[in-house]
């Protein structure tokens, strides 16, 4: 079915970028008199097409050269098959912006990333460009790209006169070439025609991308403990070999007039979430897909009032992401500038996130002199629970153990007969029985019920002050074990129990409603947060904190979070200071500040074997949350010349608050362009983790060197040639290098493990027309235990041991309405070689697991039609 997927796809977008037009066509619509005069025909000939073109009418038939009296028919028949005509209008100005939304959103999300609700945001920002000379401070802050400063420089010249063009904002005092050329698409410089029309838009998303590595590994680990059999895996179980492929459908209406209307609907399911839809079946599932798998918003910005509200789920961002930021997503180093801005404020929110999904009503009311905004949200989250009660079965009586990001998100009804199954073997285990599964994942598990609020003062532009703060109600109780009773509480086995470490402690720190002081139903947040710009440089940054026994209107009381930075912008210089510091027991589940890593990276919860219920493992894996760190990171850029530039140096150091060890990461980009049409970058980066302590096995040390050969063809066509080298030196294990044998005197204290590995890939872009490009990828790497990352168009994909791939993407623009890509990719890889003993002697039985060659292939299919 997959082929046959394939084939038809790729014949229906290679036909119809070939209908569009060949590229030798001249349009005669768009064609100077020079081009025309080129075609075999007499000057006279030229001009009169020329003239009739300019002062009679456009072309909308390539018959309408017959109404020329100087074209006879041998003449039209000659240059028939050498001209096209697009007629006037079809390709109008929101056509070419589409165009254009494809190679920006493309180009940041190819940069940092960038989550499916901030682009749509962008698109609309691009589909109807704000006019500049009544826009907020705030409405220009939250486009792509720009800072503060910036935004500063064209509102302080603004106050002196309208800009006419962009030319008089490109000259505004303060406003770097940079800022000017990012924001160019996004604004317009006179009031919009109002005509109160619809626009609409569905888009169709089809994705049979394999699951990645560490979920795969999750769903395939066993239940019942050294057995081979997969049904006691959730990957046997329901036969995830052949999963369903994540499908998404999303409608979305919009009107502008002097307020903007705006509704929409997302149906959206996971790999793996298998619903069926067929209406004409008595049994069907439409009415569960429709509450479980959709999402709606329906918004109004009333522009003359300065207000608007959105109905349904929204998206609510302020300051840097301490008290929320509602995402599904951990995206790490976010400072909050460049490509890694937050979009602050209210905003319809039909993304794939799910868990952290805001659903009820929220108005947001905002002038030059402050801004409000409200929110309250009634919805069901996903969970863990654990049998609190001890009665032997999971239920509604049990407690909360925290929120998960379930990939796939199995039904209650698929989890609760899995569980009954293994539960079956459990018990009967030889030597050691297992008790029955107490601890595990269920959907829509608890009701969590928000209210909560932004007030912001402006008091000068660039220049504010906010305070945040949301109170979330609970209908079960959230009860963490301690740091002592965590092993009993998560690990499956007692023998296993020394596995638990110091950095555990960020699993013991999380938030209970429920302990031996108090009994409450609630969590409650709140912060502030300040901006100032002066010339060049912007002060910001936030502080919270999480209300445990503290007194609401004291600081310091309680678990607090800080993040202050500093940005200096120049023409050719930019330069960032950011110092975060998050106490370990600051659980705010819709935090999402700047971090390395994510919460629970380097606990048990990271070892699906030794837990009670793999899938608990997925609360680190798919883990949205910063990790409680203390750090100083430092970034710049710097164009030293026209021909070379610094296009990205930062320096980060940091301490993981759990255990206290301190890693430093650097990374420096460097670009030589001695010609526009060609590029050579370097890169380096240089990573250690457990700087001061060479004695721990967390300890490790990383050096990755890139280099890059980039050439732009004509046409816009682009080729590149990349090639990264990476090694990493780890401590050893000394169990490994020593022999098991008691009373060893000749024991080999230290050792070093290298790894390294090596990818050389190939980049390509090439555009046949204007509305039809394919780009593509040839890679292939060498593990040898490290892995590899490459993005792929618009998503990351991570490599390990040694393979080779190949993807290409095909995007059509074919008609002013329809636009489709086409993305196939393959992938061939090998598993390690596995040598398996215990202790120092060789396991009986099976004691060896040869390499296993693995071939994936996927196809991603995105459909976008507007009308």
């Amino acid at each position: 079915m997959q082929k046959v997927i394939l084939i038809f796809s790729l014949l229906f977008v290679l036909i119809a970028g070939t209908l569009c037009a060949s590229p030798d066509q001249l349009d005669l619509n768009k064609a100077t008199y020079k081009q025309i005069h080129a075609l075999p025909i007499t000057p006279q000939q030229a001009e009169d097409i020329y003239y009739y073109r300019n002062y009679i009418n456009f072309f909308q038939s390539v018959y309408d050269l017959l109404n020329i009296d100087s074209i006879d028919q041998d003449t039209f028949l000659k240059i028939k098959p050498l001209v096209k005509i697009v007629p006037y209008g079809v390709y109008d100005e929101r056509a070419q912006r589409r165009d254009q939304i494809y190679y920006l959103i493309r180009r940041l999300a190819m940069d940092e990333g960038s989550s499916e609700a901030v682009s749509d945001l962008w698109e609309d920002m691009l589909m109807s460009p704000i006019n500049i000379n009544t826009a907020t401070y705030q409405d220009l802050l939250n486009m792509p790209i720009v800072n503060p400063t910036d935004v500063r420089a064209i509102l302080r010249q603004r106050k002196l006169s309208d800009f006419q063009d962009y030319r008089g904002m490109r000259n505004a005092p303060g406003l770097t070439h940079y800022g000017a050329t990012n924001l160019r698409h996004y604004v317009s410089y006179k009031p919009p025609e109002l005509e109160g029309k619809w626009n609409f838009n569905y888009r169709f998303k089809f994705n049979n991308n394999p699951f990645s590595e560490d979920v795969e590994e999750i769903l395939r680990e066993s239940f019942v403990p050294d057995s081979l059999n997969e049904k006691f895996s959730m990957w046997g179980r329901y036969d995830l070999d052949n999963a369903s492929p994540e499908i998404s459908h999303k409608f979305r209406a919009r009107m502008e007039d002097w307020f903007n209307l705006e509704i929409g609907a997302l149906l959206f399911f996971k790999k793996g979430e298998e619903r069926d839809l067929n209406i004409f079946k008595e049994n069907n599932q439409l009415s569960e897909a429709l509450a479980e798998n959709s999402k709606y918003a329906a918004s109004i910005d009333l522009k003359p009032a300065n207000l608007k509200v959105v109905l349904g789920n929204y998206r609510a961002t302020w300051g840097e992401g301490l008290v929320m930021e509602n995402t599904d997503l951990f995206e790490p180093r976010r400072s909050g500038y460049s490509f890694s801005k937050r979009v602050r404020g209210i905003f319809p929110d039909l993304s794939p996130s799910e868990e952290f999904a805001l659903k009820g009503a929220a108005v947001e009311y905002g002038n030059s002199f402050m801004n409000a905004s409200l929110f309250l949200s009634d919805d069901k989250k996903d969970v863990v629970i654990w049998d609190s009660n001890h009665d032997g079965k999971l239920d509604d009586d049990d407690d909360i153990f925290y929120y998960i990001v379930s990939s796939p998100r199995f039904t209650n009804e698929q989890l609760e007969s899995a569980e009954a199954l293994f539960n079956e073997y459990r018990p009967n285990l030889s030597p050691h029985p297992l008790p029955k599964i107490d601890m595990a994942p269920r959907r829509d598990a608890l009701r969590e019920t928000m209210v909560g609020g932004h007030l912001q003062f402006d008091p000068f532009i660039g220049t504010h002050f906010g305070v945040t703060a949301y109170e979330a109600k609970y209908d079960r109780y959230f009860s963490i074990a301690d740091y002592a009773g965590l092993d009993e509480y998560l690990i499956y086995d007692s023998y296993y129990y020394k596995k638990l470490d110091i950095n555990d402690s960020e699993i013991s720190g999380l938030y209970s409603t429920e302990t031996d002081t108090y009994r409450r139903n609630y969590r409650r947040v709140y912060g502030f947060d300040w901006q100032a710009t002066l010339d060049n440089v912007t002060f910001q940054g936030e502080y919270a904190e999480l209300e445990v026994d503290g007194k609401p209107f004291a600081l310091g009381d309680d678990p607090g979070a800080l993040v202050a930075s500093a940005y200096f912008n120049y023409a050719n210089l930019n330069f960032l200071m950011l110092y975060r510091d998050y106490d370990l027991e600051f659980d705010n589940p819709y935090a999402r500040p700047f971090a390395e890593h994510e919460r629970f990276d380097g606990t048990i919860l990271e070892k699906q074997y030794y837990l009670k219920n793999p899938l608990i493992s997925e609360m680190y894996c798919n883990s949205p949350w910063s990790q409680p760190e203390k750090g100083l990171y430092i970034e710049t850029r710097y164009k030293f010349l026209r021909e070379l530039t610094l296009t990205k140096a930062y320096l980060d150091m940091w301490e993981r608050k759990s255990d206290g060890r301190k890693s430093v990461r650097f990374q420096g980009e460097l670009e030589y362009r001695p010609i526009y049409q060609i590029a050579m970058r370097l890169k380096q980066k240089l990573q250690t983790n457990g700087s001061e302590d060479f004695f721990t096995r967390a300890v490790s040390k990383t050096s990755e060197t890139t280099c890059l050969f980039r050439t732009y063809l004509t046409n816009r066509d682009r080729l590149e040639l990349e090639y990264r080298y990476t090694k990493v030196w780890m401590a050893p294990y000394t169990n490994l290098t020593n022999s098991a044998e008691p009373g060893q005197t000749n024991i080999i204290p230290t050792a070093n493990v290298l790894i390294h590995g090596d990818m050389i890939c190939v980049n390509y872009q090439h555009n046949f027309t204007d509305y039809f490009r394919m780009e593509g990828s040839f890679l292939f790497w060498n593990g040898h235990g490290v892995s590899h990352w490459d993005w792929e168009d618009m998503e990351i994909d991570f490599m390990g041991s040694q393979g080779m791939k190949f993807w290409f993407n095909l995007y059509n623009r074919i008609s002013n309405s329809l636009a489709i890509s086409f993305k196939y990719k393959v992938k061939h890889y090998q598993d390690d070689e596995l040598y398996l003993r215990k202790y120092n002697e060789p396991i009986s039985g099976i004691n060896y697991v040869a390499q296993t060659k693995h071939k994936e292939s996927s196809i991603r299919v995105q459909l976008d039609w507007t009308f």
